[in-house]
């Protein structure tokens, strides 16, 4: 009877301490590779507001390592949460708030703690990843006008300078003219 009392009621269980102690680890981790997904899309934009278009390629791979961080690290803290939410008699599904309300102090203000911490780093990552989508839209297009100018129609002349021809299309030209 004890042992089942002490499953309904997680306060005090060693073991309950030690998963919510886990999943509160993982959300460091989390929020640590959050913040470098943050600082290298801040990186990002600093390349593509400065036209040092040399640099995109490294920085996108920054980017891109530091989203492959960011699912590995959701993946452990999914699994983690999965266990504790077993441990609290809560469904696997359950939300970090809900989580929160359910484990034993001193945990219910660390998770919302880190709740509300992750809820700004997303925000932060979603502006800064949506203005770098606008600058890349912007230089994309200006390099579409710009090849499209040079593809322009181009007329020939005669020696006399007389029109004799139009072409449209790419051209190349003559260095030495």
């Amino acid at each position: 009877m004890h042992e089942k009392q002490r499953r309904n009621d997680p306060a005090g269980d060693p073991d309950t301490d030690s998963e919510v102690a886990a999943v509160s680890a993982m959300l460091w981790t989390e929020r640590e590779t959050l913040e470098l997904l943050l600082y290298t899309l801040t990186m990002e934009q600093l390349v593509l507001t400065s036209g040092s278009t040399r640099w995109l390629k490294r920085v996108d791979a920054d980017v891109q390592a530091a989203v492959a961080r960011l699912r590995t690290s959701e993946v452990l803290r999914a699994a983690e949460v999965e266990s504790l939410s077993l441990s609290l008699g809560m469904p696997v599904e359950t939300r970090l708030a809900d989580l929160a309300g359910g484990a034993p102090e001193p945990w219910p203000m660390v998770l919302t703690d880190h709740r509300t911490a992750l809820r700004g780093l997303v925000l932060e990552v979603e502006a800064v990843a949506s203005e770098n989508r606008r600058l890349l839209d912007a230089g994309s297009r200006a390099i579409r006008e710009t090849l499209d100018n040079l593809s322009t129609s181009v007329s020939t002349y005669d020696a006399t300078g007389v029109a004799v021809g139009s072409y449209r299309g790419p051209f190349l030209l003559d260095e030495q003219a």
